[in-house]
């Protein structure tokens, strides 16, 4: 039974009688988070519902001032602008589990992780360049539009079917794992939370589809920031300031940034992050229908470009402060590992920890941070739904109606948005009963990214391939990822560990003498005799480049054997130069220019 709200300024106590002083350090004699839940206050709660109703009234606004075409639902009417773009792009990359998973990431490995955001400053040319502008040349609506137009038909239905998939494992565990976290220390039921989630957001992206989702990204994404830039202000204050945050993980060797390791079963090396997260960044920001989507609402490919740009400087950002946060964290409890110490039982529970330890006595602060977290889910599950409600439309609805009214086909796009959202929550229940599923979704959106940025490069960029090629590596590198993710999951059930590991000590806790390591405490267990097949402990971060180049080599081998593609019949508008990466300033500068490129489909 959930015990009831205290006011912040009383210790709490834990089943045992020990007390614990909110907003010091911890001291976590035979304590328990699940015994002495940390629960907001009214503040909080008001600063939390705050935020969900001003994203349903911004979902309100837009279905009122919006038309009833699809082109205005699912487009914007292609007249969205540079700044709202941006902070979708940067709110949709980012979900509540980075928010909570990062720091804990840094809090058990070190500092290797914060290469990330060179990956994404490395990617945005790649994609801004290359294969938006294939994109935007072709005026396509679904981005697998361009594999029927480049391969066939069955090419574009697999890689939907694919993607539709890959969007509801995806949209269960960005809803479920914040939710999971959360309710350790406000004391929120799980799947009150989920509901909550869902119900919200399935309400404005219904209404108001791709304008009401742009907007509210754009105020969930200053959310994120406030919320996480004042509780790492304060965390840094209670630690003394940056010197001590920095000489405690300088202490403890979490100061790593220069692991040059060519092994690729390291999991955090400077290849595996910049190379490896290259890739992933790449394929998400290169053909993934809701970022496709969203540079497709803007009218030319240079405003497209430029808010691409803008992304770059705000998604980088979070993930920064999310790896930096990880550092902090770690400051905090340098003495007394909360895990070690069975106060949570899982890492992604200590930064919701962190948050109630440091601010909980201070109201509105708790409230705020579990705003920014949740705003980061409800802007990848907003964006998931209106993607899927729209590769529904036109991959599935459209090519067997054609001539479908456009008032119909809106309400079919919010009705297919509506039951996207009613399944997502029976997916959630299924992903509840999983053990592993945070590293079981990684896996899978690998493989899923591998094989989706694969079939894409192919056709851009080797003429000679066809559509036997493209559809036998598709399924070859889905089946191939799948295989590597699934077994490296049964690997780590059975004990696969790690040795990126650092330090993590009991020494300031009451009960607690000893300095002791993550794996002692059975956060990877198993031994090196023990150890797995090779292949089943390659760094997750690799899981996309490999996913690629299957399709890549397989694709263009099959293509060669069955008769390949003559590239002089291919319209050239369907490949992708190099030279695209330096384009003229007059390309896709006005209306007009796109309108002689664009290739009108039904």
């Amino acid at each position: 039974m959930q015990k009831p709200i205290q006011p912040r300024d009383q210790i709490v106590k834990s089943a045992k009688g020990h007390q614990l002083q909110r907003g010091n350090s911890f001291n976590m004699e035979d304590s328990a988070l699940s015994r002495h839940q940390l629960l907001f206050g009214w503040v909080d709660y008001l600063l939390f519902a705050s935020t969900l109703l001003v994203s349903l009234l911004i979902g309100v606004y837009h279905a009122w001032r919006g038309g009833n075409s699809t082109s205005e639902y699912l487009m914007g009417g292609k007249s969205m602008g540079i700044f709202p773009i941006a902070m979708s792009l940067a709110a949709s990359s980012i979900s509540g589990t980075t928010l909570l998973g990062t720091p804990a990431d840094i809090y058990l490995t070190g500092t290797m992780y914060s290469w990330m955001p060179l990956a994404m400053f490395l990617c945005t040319p790649a994609t801004g360049y290359l294969y938006l502008s294939v994109f935007h040349r072709l005026q396509v609506v679904s981005a697998n539009q361009y594999l029927e137009l480049r391969f066939n038909h069955i090419v574009r239905r697999i890689a939907s079917v694919l993607y539709i998939i890959k969007q509801l494992f995806y949209m269960a565990i960005v809803v479920y794992a914040p939710s999971l976290a959360l309710k350790q220390v406000t004391g929120i039921n799980v799947y009150l939370s989920v509901g909550v989630m869902l119900g919200v957001c399935t309400f404005y992206t219904a209404l108001g589809g791709i304008k009401a989702v742009v907007w509210t990204d754009t105020l969930q994404i200053f959310v994120m920031y406030g919320s996480f830039i004042t509780v790492l202000v304060k965390g840094i204050n209670d630690a003394g300031g940056l010197g001590t945050v920095w000489q405690r993980n300088l202490d403890s060797s979490r100061v790593e940034f220069f692991n040059v390791d060519f092994d690729p079963t390291t999991r955090h090396t400077i290849w595996s992050v910049i190379i490896g997260g290259f890739f992933y960044w790449t394929s998400f920001y290169g053909v993934d229908q809701s970022i496709v989507q969203r540079f497709l609402a803007m009218p030319t490919l240079h405003r497209a470009q430029i808010s691409m740009w803008c992304n770059l400087v705000a998604a980088a950002g979070i993930v920064g402060f999310a790896c930096f946060g990880g550092t902090v964290v770690y400051a905090k409890y340098f003495d007394c590992d909360p895990l070690t110490s069975k106060v949570i039982e899982k890492a992604d529970q200590i930064m919701p920890l962190f948050v109630m330890d440091t601010v909980g006595n201070l109201p509105g602060l708790p409230g705020l941070f579990v705003a920014g977290v949740f705003s980061g889910a409800l802007s990848s599950l907003s964006s998931g739904l209106n993607s899927v409600a729209l590769i529904v439309l036109e991959d599935f609805i459209r090519p067997f109606f054609p001539s479908i009214e456009d008032q119909t086909a809106t309400k079919v796009t919010k009705g297919v948005a509506i039951l996207f959202g009613c399944i997502n929550f029976g997916m959630v229940l299924l992903v509840a009963q999983v053990q592993t599923i945070l590293d079981a979704t990684l896996s899978f959106n690998g493989a899923v990214n591998g094989a989706m940025i694969g079939v894409f490069t192919l056709g851009m960029f080797v003429p000679s391939a066809n559509a036997i090629g493209a559809g036998f590596g598709m399924l070859i590198s889905f089946a191939a990822m799948m295989w590597l993710g699934v077994g490296s999951q049964i690997a780590k059930s059975r004990g696969l560990r790690h040795n990126q590991l650092k330090t993590l000590s009991t020494a300031g806790c009451a009960s607690f003498n000893s300095t002791i390591t993550a794996i002692s405490q059975g956060l990877m267990k198993g031994s090196e005799d023990e150890a797995p097949f090779v292949i089943w402990r390659i760094s997750y971060l690799w899981y996309t480049m490999i996913g690629m180049l299957i399709v890549l080599i397989l694709g263009t081998i099959v293509s060669f054997m069955t008769g390949r593609q003559n590239p002089r019949l291919l319209d050239p508008k369907l490949l992708c130069k190099f030279s695209d990466c330096f384009p003229s300033r007059k390309i896709g500068d006005s209306p007009q220019n796109n309108k002689t490129n664009n290739i009108e489909l039904d």
